[in-house]
This record gives structure tokens, C-alpha cells and sequence, in this order.
């Protein structure tokens, strides 16, 4: 298929510098970007390091700042269907300059919001534009790495999800430095926001210019396919970009169509929703079940095991169905169960104060877990062509998910609960036994497409 006449436009001074270098060194090149762009790319992952910050300065409530981070989500995954398909239609080069278009003025409008103290609406529209910068970054980078290493699925994806995992970890020590704090040791939010503005401008930079590897690649192997002779036209017309378009169209037509589609959607809905929303409010459940625990440290704790998942459950799905035909929906599901006993221990109090470690760690890795194996699955269903747009489709699921358990927590929190309260269980315990059930659910939901859907494929 001819390159549309946008990403031809849009990256031919780039790839006219890069293109005299071997393409074998610009598969390398793009892949340590893609990596090193990620390490960088989770700084929406730190809300929960903001969170005391506004609710203790600005006398923002629990519901307020589900608000805000609701709207965050919102941002990042309301929109990937539509940056997953301008990514298959036009490369992932088009996502970078999103990413740089956004990020930069949605840090300074949080940072003149918080400096202001501007009303907690305008907060959370910021968030939610600097969401969707962060979703067109890291899936830049991620389709990038898809792209142009199609054939070892598990680590393409593993690899960029685990960076992805880490910067949160790295944000959160960070975020510790003496620059970033204020007169009374506490984080400047208006430094901070100001910080991440200045940094993103120019990683996403360098992630465009990165990305037009893909661009290359796909232009290389079109030249193979389809050798010019005296009838070719000199000039690639219209006609051909309405091709790609069509053609595109029509398979993602019949991807909608498939009713498993919307069985997985389901499933990611109830599975991420949870996690998302605890990744969000972590700030206030540690405040209100082990006050004496650092928050910074939990969330490093979380990150790490979240990068555990990451690193290791790519390669270990790719080795299994590769050497024992073992479906990864035996990992994910797995993790769901895993997923499911980690929400009863909050509900009932298991593992607080000293121990709320072991809590984080296993949030940690269910949410790990679930970013790696879904995507995975999700590729080698439907294929790396129609890999932005279905996994964008997907995004839905945490964009109405952790909202929604969002709202719900945060409803629950401010009705009955005080950062002084160390009952959890008669607490905010009702949200955590909602989110079993929905963990348990999505778990049936997935046996019974595996069964019944996709028992005959070898490579899920």
C-alpha cells in the first residue's frame, strides 16, 4: 500500500537525512528512542503524588480530584481509537506531533491553574490534554516498536510497556529532589508542571524524528513489492492514498463485527477500571490505612513490580506458545484471579500499616499484568496492520472504567471516610468488593470467548 499523501508530506525532510543510513541501524535507532522516550513518558502516572498536594494546600476534595483524575483518563484513552487509527492510516510520526502539540501547553495551563488557583474545571481540562499527549507519546512509541519488529510480539510490546512502567518509578524518585520543592519541604506543583512542560517539548522532538523509521521501512518495502516499469505513474496520485484508507476501512469493518471484539472490551473494562482507579486515589487509601507510610515509597513499589510484569510476561507468553502451544490467555487470566484476590485484601483489611507493601505490590503487578498481556493478545488476534486501531478501540475500556470506579470511590471517601479513620473496612471497603466482583466476571467472561471463540487459533 502507497504511504498517504500526509505522512508523505509530514516526514519527507526527516527521512530525506535518514534514509543514507542502513535501514538495519535505523531499526535499532528508533527502538532505543521508542525505549528511552518511555522511560519518560508516565509523568500522569505521579497524580497520586499530587493528590496530597491539592487536597491538603488547595482544599481540594477526594471527589474533586477523582474529577480531575477521571478527566485524565479521559484524555488518555477516549482519544486512542482515533490516534490509533491516524497511526495505521499515517504512521505513527502524525502521534509525535500531537504529542508535541499538547504536552507543553497543558503542564503550563496546570501550572498557571495552580498559581492562580484557578477554578478545579480548568485542572482537570488540562489533564485532560495532557492525557492524550501522553497516549499519542508512549503509543508512538509503541507502534513503532510494533511496527517495525512484527515478528517477536511478546517482547515489541513488553519492551516499551516496561520502560513505560519504570519512568513512573523513576518519576517518583524525581520528584524527591530538592528543586522541584517548595519553602515548607512540600512538591511544588507550579515548578513541577512547568518542568514536565519544558521536557516534553523536546522529547517529542526526538520522537518524531524517531519514528519516521516506521515511515522508511514501510516506503523500502513498497518499492520491493511493486518495482517501477514505463507504465508506472512517476507521482503517487490521490487514488492510491484513497486505497490505503479503503482498504483499512474495510478490515477494521470486519473487526467491529466480530462479537469476541466486544467480549475483551468488556473484560479490559472491568479489569483496568479497578486498577486505574487505584492508581488515582493510592494517596488517600494510604492516608487512611497506613499514615505512617511514605506515599512516594508505595508508588516506587507499585512501579516496580508493575515493571516486573512488564519485562517478564511478554517474553514469558512468546516462550510459551512458541515452545508448548500454551495460549496466553491462560497468563491473562492468571493475572485476573490474581487481580481479584488483591481487591478482597483491601476490602477486609488484610495487609495495612507496615504491611501495605505487599498490597502495592500486587496492584503493582495485576496492572502490569494487564497492560502487557491484553495488547499482546490483541495483536496477535488481529494482526500488526490493524494493531493501532483495535488496541485503540480497547482504550475505551479503562477511559469509562476508571471514571467510573473513580466517581465511585470518590463518592464513597468523602460520605464516610477521614484521613484520621483506620477502619478501612468500614470505611471505603464496599468499592473493593464491587471491584472483585468485576475482576471475578471479567475472568468468566474470557474462559467463554477462549472456548468458544478462539479455541482453534495457536497463536493467542
Amino acid at each position: 500500500m502507497a504511504l498517504s499523501a500526509l505522512e508523505t508530506n509530514l516526514t519527507k525532510h526527516v527521512r530525506a537525512l535518514l534514509e543514507q543510513h542502513p535501514i538495519d541501524s535505523l531499526k535499532k535507532f528508533t527502538f532505543t528512542i521508542s525505549l528511552l522516550s518511555c522511560l519518560c513518558a508516565g509523568s500522569v502516572l505521579l497524580f497520586p503524588l499530587f493528590t496530597p498536594v491539592l487536597h491538603n494546600e488547595f482544599g481540594y476534595t477526594q471527589f474533586e480530584i477523582n474529577i480531575v483524575g477521571s478527566f485524565t483518563s479521559l484524555g488518555m484513552y477516549l482519544f486512542l481509537p482515533v490516534l490509533g487509527y491516524l497511526a495505521d492510516c499515517h504512521g505513527p510520526a502524525i502521534l509525535s506531533v500531537i504529542a508535541v502539540l499538547f504536552f507543553a501547553p497543558g503542564y503550563t495551563v496546570a501550572s498557571l491553574v495552580i498559581t492562580n488557583n484557578w477554578n478545579y474545571w480548568i485542572l482537570a481540562a488540562s489533564f485532560c490534554v495532557i492525557g492524550c499527549a501522553t497516549s499519542a507519546f508512549y503509543f508512538a512509541c509503541l507502534l513503532s516498536c510494533a511496527k517495525i519488529y512484527p515478528k517477536n510480539k511478546g517482547l515489541t510490546i513488553s519492551a516499551p510497556v516496561t520502560c513505560y512502567g519504570l519512568s513512573s518509578l523513576i518519576g517518583a524518585q524525581l520528584l524527591k529532589c530538592n528543586f522541584l520543592k517548595s519553602a515548607n519541604g512540600e512538591l511544588d506543583l507550579f515548578i513541577t508542571f512547568r518542568f514536565f512542560s519544558v521536557l516534553y517539548l523536546f522529547l517529542g522532538i526526538f520522537n518524531f524524528v524517531s519514528s519516521c523509521v516506521v515511515t522508511i521501512e514501510r516506503d523500502v518495502l513498497l518499492r520491493k513489492s511493486t518495482p517501477s516499469t514505463e507504465d508506472s505513474p512517476l507521482l503517487e496520485g490521490e487514488s492510491e492514498n484513497d486505497d490505503l484508507v479503503k482498504n483499512h476501512k474495510s478490515k477494521f469493518k470486519l473487526f467491529l463485527k466480530d462479537i469476541s471484539a466486544y467480549i475483551l472490551l468488556i473484560c479490559f473494562l472491568f479489569t483496568i477500571g479497578p486498577s486505574e482507579m487505584y492508581i488515582t486515589n493510592m494517596g488517600s487509601i494510604i492516608q487512611t490505612t497506613s499514615p505512617l507510610s511514605s506515599i512516594s515509597n508505595q508508588v516506587s513499589i507499585h512501579a516496580v513490580f508493575s515493571t516486573i510484569a512488564r519485562l517478564s510476561l511478554g517474553g514469558l507468553s512468546d516462550f510459551l506458545v512458541n515452545k508448548y502451544s500454551l495460549s496466553r490467555i491462560w497468563l491473562l487470566l492468571i493475572i485476573m484471579i490474581l487481580g481479584a484476590i488483591t481487591q478482597v485484601i483491601i476490602s477486609t483489611s488484610l495487609f495495612i500499616g507496615e504491611d501495605f507493601y505487599i498490597i502495592s505490590a500486587l496492584s503493582g503487578f495485576v496492572y502490569g499484568g494487564l497492560f502487557t498481556i491484553f495488547p499482546t493478545i490483541v495483536l496477535s488476534i488481529w494482526g500488526a496492520e490493524l494493531f493501532g486501531s483495535a488496541y485503540g478501540f480497547y482504550m475505551l475500556s479503562p477511559a469509562i472504567g476508571s471514571s467510573s470506579f473513580g466517581m465511585l470511590y470518590g463518592v464513597i471517601y468523602d460520605a464516610g471516610c477521614t484521613t484520621l479513620e483506620s477502619a478501612l473496612t468500614t470505611c471505603i471497603s464496599p468499592v473493593f468488593w464491587i471491584t472483585a466482583i468485576s475482576y471475578s466476571f471479567s475472568s468468566v467472561l474470557l474462559v467463554i470467548a477462549w472456548r468458544c471463540l478462539w479455541s482453534k487459533r495457536q497463536d493467542v
